[in-house]
């Protein structure tokens, strides 16, 4: 939309200059990206990845001759300033003008290679079983001890232990994998405070499972479970005064929150042997098959399947756990939810996977329903796996069927 005054031409690259302001999108090569917005004002970088683009010719506002509008602050000393004012109100003390620095850090980042570099393996079946069915925290009490450890660190630091954490897994992996019941086997799991660290212990769990009904190898189930473990790390980057606010957060704490994905991103690329795999996990959790999510509004061919696999995790196991700002709901309400989003948000063929999985799993589960009534599952439709036949006191529901109906939670 032009502004009064103001009228638009077209100029070569080679001739954008710092100040200008581009009147219409830029894209990528394929066009499947925004790279850059109408109203944009360009700089040195912004115009370094306009040439990487192989955009040649950019259309530009020519301002009048009036007095400029004041620059709006850049998105670094805006969410600054957001997380100063929220630390004064809630008289915390904390390290504005560091926070700050890797902001505008961040901003500078170049995120080409992350958009152009994503490869999903296909990999071969290989299965791997464990025994017993000791609670997790219980048996890898270790585990989880020194994988708080490492979180805890993140608040100061910018480094991981990483090959403590790749150990732990291994240990772990058979038991994390050995019981395709994952409802019971994430409600074994002992709830504490600390959100963040339970639920990337979780999504662990969760996108392990997926990995192993995908078909991956240990090689690649190890990896995916580090993946899993880390991609919210970012999070311990975000004042906790933001992060576990009670109640919901401002729009502009809510784009300090965004952050999370790439602070993650960084702290991985400063980390001696991740592999690109877990970095791209860290940066892409949010992004959406559609182009929605972020930070980069990838799509589906640009996000990497480790990613598409913990978007999911990451939304199932956030839907069916209390959090600050959020009661829970049951997972045959979260796994409706994936099971609506799939094909458009999320990927189809992991969503397919995950909830067809965990549906084999509801029959003979004792249910609560929405009509008072209380029955168990005994059959599920694999077509329709979060609407199954229950029976009830005096015959069955169909919910394929009876739409009106739906499953409230497990009962007992």
């Amino acid at each position: 939309m032009l502004l009064e005054g103001d009228t638009v031409r077209y100029i070569k690259i080679a001739e954008a200059k710092e100040g200008m302001k581009i009147a219409e999108p830029i894209f990528n090569e394929d066009g499947s990206l925004e790279l850059l917005s109408a109203g944009s004002v360009l700089n040195d970088r912004y115009i370094n990845l306009i040439v990487r683009a192989g955009v040649d010719e950019i259309k530009i506002y020519e301002a009048s001759d009036e007095p400029p509008v004041t620059q709006v602050p850049n998105s670094a000393s805006l969410q600054a300033n957001t997380v100063e004012k929220a630390a004064q109100m809630t008289g915390e003390e904390f390290d504005i003008r560091a926070f700050k620095t890797e902001l505008e850090e961040m901003d500078e980042e170049d995120y080409g290679p992350v958009i152009k570099s994503v490869c999903n393996a296909n990999m071969e079946i290989h299965v791997l079983t464990g025994e017993g069915n000791i609670p997790f925290d219980k048996k890898h009490e270790e585990m989880i001890t020194k994988t708080k450890e490492v979180f805890e660190h993140l608040k100061t630091a910018n480094d991981i232990d990483l090959d403590l954490i790749k150990g732990e897994i291994v240990n772990a992996l058979p038991d994390m994998i050995r019981n395709n019941d994952v409802l019971m086997r994430l409600r074994q799991l002992e709830e504490t405070d600390d959100y963040t660290f339970q639920h990337s212990i979780r999504v662990s769990m969760l996108a392990t499972m997926i990995g192993k009904w995908l078909g991956y190898a240990e090689k690649q189930l190890i990896e995916l479970a580090e993946a899993a473990l880390l991609f919210d790390i970012g999070k311990m980057k975000i004042p906790g005064f933001i992060m576990n606010k009670p109640e919901t957060v401002t729009e502009d704490e809510y784009e300090v929150l965004k952050r999370h994905a790439q602070f993650g991103y960084r702290v991985l690329m400063m980390t001696q042997g991740v592999t690109s795999n877990i970095k791209y996990s860290a940066l892409q959790h949010h992004e959406r098959m559609d182009g929605s999510g972020y930070p980069l509004r990838l799509r589906s061919g640009q996000i990497h399947e480790y990613a598409k696999i913990i978007m999911i995790c990451d939304i199932f196991d956030a839907m069916t756990h209390d959090r600050p700002y959020k009661k829970k709901i049951s997972p045959f309400k979260a796994a409706e939810y994936i099971a609506w989003q799939s094909g458009s948000s999320l990927d189809y063929k992991i969503a397919y996977v995950f909830l067809s999985n965990l549906a084999e799993y509801f029959v003979g589960k004792d249910v609560r329903l929405s009509n008072k009534q209380t029955g168990t599952i005994v059959y599920v439709d694999v077509n329709f796996p979060t609407r199954p036949l229950v029976k009830v006191a005096d015959g069955f529901i169909d919910l394929v069927k009876d739409k009106e109906v739906f499953i409230e939670d497990f009962e007992g």
